[in-house]
């Protein structure tokens, strides 16, 4: 079996409790001291095999790692675990995924070496919203409902708002119109990306 690392948590003895994106599901596995915990870092792709427990849960068991290069950048290596976490407060409801999730992160690694990691993000939490039929396009204030005029800021889950609304930044109307659109930052100044992927950040 292949998943995601999307959190960590500390259980008696310093065992661990890994709740892992696999394909379709989000599962919590216990893993004990003894083992090597190494190997264990948010972000991570992993393979391993389930050991089904029925007193508690299933235990992770004959874990390796599936390495991607740019996890020796630390820069980059932070900013992906920065947005792995997003996922499991977003998913840790639902019952049963669908491969989307996974194959999105999948999708994001393998271009996390070659693109700007804040645009993969960006674009990423895009194709997420727009999969769960969630992009709104900007027209009216999401607060005021109100008619948007030329400068538009964004709020959590890319939200259009008046700027005065949430008194925050704003970008061109137009620049946000073509994102909420396309799903593409290319047309974005990296000013831009970064107030984007500041938004991006509070979750999904």
């Amino acid at each position: 079996m292949k998943g995601f690392i999307v959190s960590l948590r500390r259980a008696k003895n310093e065992d661990m409790i890994v709740t892992l994106l696999e394909e379709h599901a989000l599962r919590s596995y216990y893993r004990f001291y003894g083992a090597r915990h190494s190997i264990l870092q948010l972000g991570y792709l992993i393979d391993y095999e389930r050991e089904e427990e029925s007193r508690f849960m299933p235990r992770l068991r004959r874990v390796s790692h599936l390495g991607f290069p740019w996890l020796y950048r630390r820069n980059r290596l932070m900013l992906w675990q920065q947005f792995v976490a997003l996922f499991e407060p977003h998913l840790r409801d639902a019952e049963e995924l669908d491969p989307f999730y996974f194959e999105l992160l999948l999708g994001a690694a393998r271009r996390w070496e070659r693109q700007n990691p804040k645009r993969i993000v960006c674009e990423s939490a895009w194709k997420l919203l727009e999969f769960e039929g969630r992009i709104h396009t900007p027209e009216h204030c999401y607060i005021c409902e109100k008619p948007l005029e030329d400068s538009v800021a964004l709020m959590q889950a890319l939200l259009p708002v008046h700027p005065e609304c949430i008194y925050g930044a704003a970008l061109p109307r137009a620049k946000v119109e073509e994102f909420l659109r396309t799903g593409k930052t290319t047309l974005m100044e990296d000013g831009e990306v970064e107030y984007l992927y500041g938004i991006v950040s509070k979750g999904f």
